[in-house]
């Protein structure tokens, strides 16, 4: 438990209306860990600031597939995470749109201070959990995206109280300072906010963002910290340039003129925040691709062929379907409607959506961070030189070879969209053959985990 703080009383018959909630995260460690000092990743779900299954969807907390996911592959990667709970609480059912943008932007607001006391968390317990209080990075998956952009934007009182589309008709703010607290989770009245340790720092270094939008592009201002973003470019739900919020519960808007990972990342390319990321050119299979299919750095869109949110996701169908709770038939509903905006969702597709999600994100943190002198790094280019591909360009067969000291444990075969083509597991030897024939032709990648527990890459051609 990193934290407590007052919420949406979310159990019937709601009453009383606040109560104080236990905020939840879980850490992700690299095994065997050996390092003084980790770089910090928080990761924050989507579930539209509710319960899984009550959104009407399959997804909404710390323990969803996806972030479970990115998580470990980050841990493996040398990083310290923590995938982090946040509060909850909304009436999903209103149709007025003025009440849901009170209510969804108050949830946002809450969102931003439980990951500011997130940080303090980490912060304050550093030297336990090994944490790198200079280079902590938020993550966020469709609303934990909301939440990222706002810590990593909002930074004064005008941005929140004298926006006119977050005023009430009178004028008056939607969200009050002086009542809940300001952006950085201190002050306002206790019934609603217990105030953050002001003598404890909430800052963050960068952000990554996976669907969501920002509630206002003016917030994103020169000074501010590096923000990668990806987005499914016809997600139903948030806007991949500048549109209308639409909640999945009801379908109404309840944010308008947001901004997607386009807008904001081309904004934060032209201010000047990414400036250190920008000052690379990145060879990677997932940069290669990304630059076919935009001009703008730090900017990875998803074309689909349908809408889809959030093709990162998957889960249990089954199990899903059997859950009666809260009411008969809640699970099968959750399941329904999330299929209509992931319809060919398989654990294998969320995975391979995953790949290019951590493999487009890391090279940015490591030239941001200058982390190339991390051990996991250092032993990932040092085993490559030790890995042969041959014959290459091939045809046929490729064989890849190992001539470090160990075995390749297993491999990845990655193509040029980032798509993980060949999974081989549990291989213990010094060599694998690779059919090209049931390749098609093109540029592939080979990630391979060694026994000695570092990895090694290399890159061939089918022709």
């Amino acid at each position: 438990m990193y934290d407590s703080n007052r919420t949406i009383n979310l159990i019937p018959p709601n009453n009383p209306p606040i109560v104080t909630a236990p905020l939840m995260c879980d850490m992700y460690e690299p095994t065997g860990d050996t390092a003084t000092m980790r770089p910090v990743i928080i990761l924050l779900h989507t579930g539209s600031y509710l319960p899984a299954i009550a959104n009407k969807q399959t997804t909404g907390n710390n323990k969803d597939s996806n972030v479970v996911e990115t998580a470990m592959r980050f841990a493996k990667k040398g990083y310290l995470v923590f995938a982090m709970n946040y509060r909850l609480g909304w009436n999903p059912t209103t149709t007025n749109q003025a009440e849901a943008t009170e209510q969804l932007l108050k949830a946002t607001y809450r969102g931003i201070q439980d990951a500011r006391n997130c940080v303090r968390f980490v912060r304050s317990n550093a030297s336990v959990y090994k944490a790198d209080t200079s280079k902590i990075i938020l993550g966020g998956f469709g609303t934990g995206s909301y939440i990222a952009y706002g810590v990593a934007t909002v930074d004064k009182r005008a941005e929140i109280e004298s926006n006119l589309k977050f005023q009430r008709g009178d004028f008056s703010p939607m969200v009050s300072v002086d009542t809940l607290g300001d952006w950085l989770g201190r002050g306002g009245i206790p019934f609603f906010n217990y105030s953050g340790d002001s003598n404890v720092s909430s800052n963050i270094h960068m952000i990554f963002t996976c669907g969501g939008a920002m509630g206002d592009l003016n917030w994103l201002e020169a000074g501010g910290v590096p923000i990668v973003g990806l987005h499914s470019v016809n997600d139903p739900f948030a806007p991949y340039t500048t549109g209308n919020v639409i909640v999945p519960t009801t379908g109404i808007t309840v944010v308008p003129s947001a901004s997607g990972a386009r807008d904001v990342v081309v904004k934060a390319n032209s201010v000047g925040v990414n400036n250190k990321i920008n000052s690379r050119a990145y060879h990677d299979p997932f940069s290669v691709k990304a630059a076919t299919l935009s001009t703008n750095n730090n900017l990875y869109p998803f074309y689909t062929a349908t809408p889809e949110s959030a093709p990162w996701e998957w889960w249990n169908r089954t199990i899903m379907q059997s859950i009666n709770l809260p009411s008969a038939g809640a699970g099968r509903i959750a399941d329904s409607l999330s299929m209509l905006t992931n319809p060919s969702m398989t654990d294998v597709k969320a995975k391979a959506y995953i790949d290019t999600i951590v493999g487009f994100v890391t090279p940015r943190i490591v030239v941001q961070f200058d982390l190339a002198q991390l051990y996991t790094s250092i032993k990932e280019v040092d085993m490559n030189k030790y890995l042969s591909v041959y014959p290459n360009p091939a045809s046929s067969i490729v064989n890849i070879q190992f001539t470090g000291s160990g075995n390749i444990a297993s491999l990845r075969v990655i193509d040029i969209a980032g798509r993980t083509v060949i999974n081989a597991q549990s291989i213990n030897s010094n060599k694998y053959v690779v059919d090209a024939t049931q390749l098609t032709k093109g540029v592939y990648f080979i990630d391979a985990s060694l026994s000695n527990g570092s990895t090694a890459r290399q890159r061939f051609v089918v022709q």
